[in-house]
């Protein structure tokens, strides 16, 4: 907050209402920009890719935090985590600018995307085992050396996740036009966030349909419903999971991650090394504007 603050109070911005490229756009107009910028060959392939980036991380990403708290994992120990993470997220990007600064972004962010793949099957064992390890006859009591561990994997996980974050905000300033950098922007996050977010929603979706269970005393009660549940408790029995929906979504989005990769890998490559002639529009300075600012019109008091 404080250097945000700094920023505002010290920077001044260049001027640039006065430069030939210079053309000020009303609501129509940068909706009508947003279309022609969306008509770009480039940006399509890349709209294709940001949309379908985040599949093979859903299920990690949305359900992994969800199923440890489930096993028994507090959510004030996740918190705690993903608090001091944020300090490792103010030192991260200076660690990598070297990395991100130059002509070719995206090759961090292709280098950490198989490590990230290889990470879904560390939270698998880190899940499937974790109920094990922490329960002792029924009652949670965590050692000391599954936090070292359960930190390690927390930490590296979200780590890989903000270097690949910087690398693609990197991209995006780069291919940006200099004239529209905020439209620029603003469109390429909102496509890289719906790929998250219709990735994330469809995992949560998918959890449940994809797990099965039954009563512990009638194979018949699938335990599908409320009604199923206090049926089965009324008769002492416990409703178990037969079928984890978490390792089945788990192996097919591994699997898509890995063909996104080998798919795209060269695509993107491509993209990072093409010209700005490839990202830019063709918007001209309106002639009437220029006629108005070389013969301002008199006005008589």
């Amino acid at each position: 907050m404080v250097i945000t603050t700094m920023i505002a109070i010290f920077k001044t911005e260049k001027d640039n209402t006065q430069e030939d490229g210079y053309v000020r756009l009303n609501i129509s107009k940068t909706y009508s920009l947003l279309w022609d910028i969306i008509k770009l060959p480039s940006i399509r392939i890349l709209a294709t890719a940001l949309l379908t980036a985040r599949i093979g991380f859903a299920a990690t990403d949305s359900i992994s935090v969800l199923k440890l708290i489930e096993a028994g994992i507090s959510k004030e120990d996740i918190m705690v985590i993903n608090t001091a993470m944020y300090g490792v997220k103010m030192i991260l990007p200076l660690i990598i600018a070297k990395y991100t600064s130059g002509p070719k972004p995206l090759s961090l962010y292709l280098k950490v995307t198989p490590i990230r793949l290889l990470w879904n099957i560390v939270f698998i064992v880190l899940i499937y085992y974790t109920p094990e390890i922490i329960n002792i006859n029924g009652v949670v009591n965590i050692p000391i050396y599954y936090y070292a561990i359960f930190i390690s994997i927390l930490s590296i996980q979200e780590v890989l996740s903000y270097m690949m974050f910087v690398a693609i905000l990197a991209f995006f300033s780069r291919i940006s036009d200099p004239r529209f950098g905020g439209t620029y922007m603003t469109l390429l996050n909102t496509l890289s966030n719906l790929g998250f977010v219709w990735t994330s929603t469809v995992a949560l979706q998918l959890i449940d349909l994809l797990t099965t269970t039954k009563c512990s005393f009638d194979s018949m009660n699938n335990c599908s419903t409320l009604d199923l549940q206090n049926i089965c408790k009324a008769n002492e029995g416990n409703c178990i999971v037969t079928i984890n929906g978490y390792y089945v979504e788990m192996i097919p989005c591994t699997i898509i991650g890995i063909a996104w990769y080998i798919y795209f890998k060269n695509i993107l490559k491509n993209l990072q090394i093409r010209s700005p002639s490839h990202w830019l529009v063709n918007i001209k300075k309106p002639v009437t504007e220029n006629v108005e600012e070389s013969y301002p019109l008199a006005v008589t008091v």
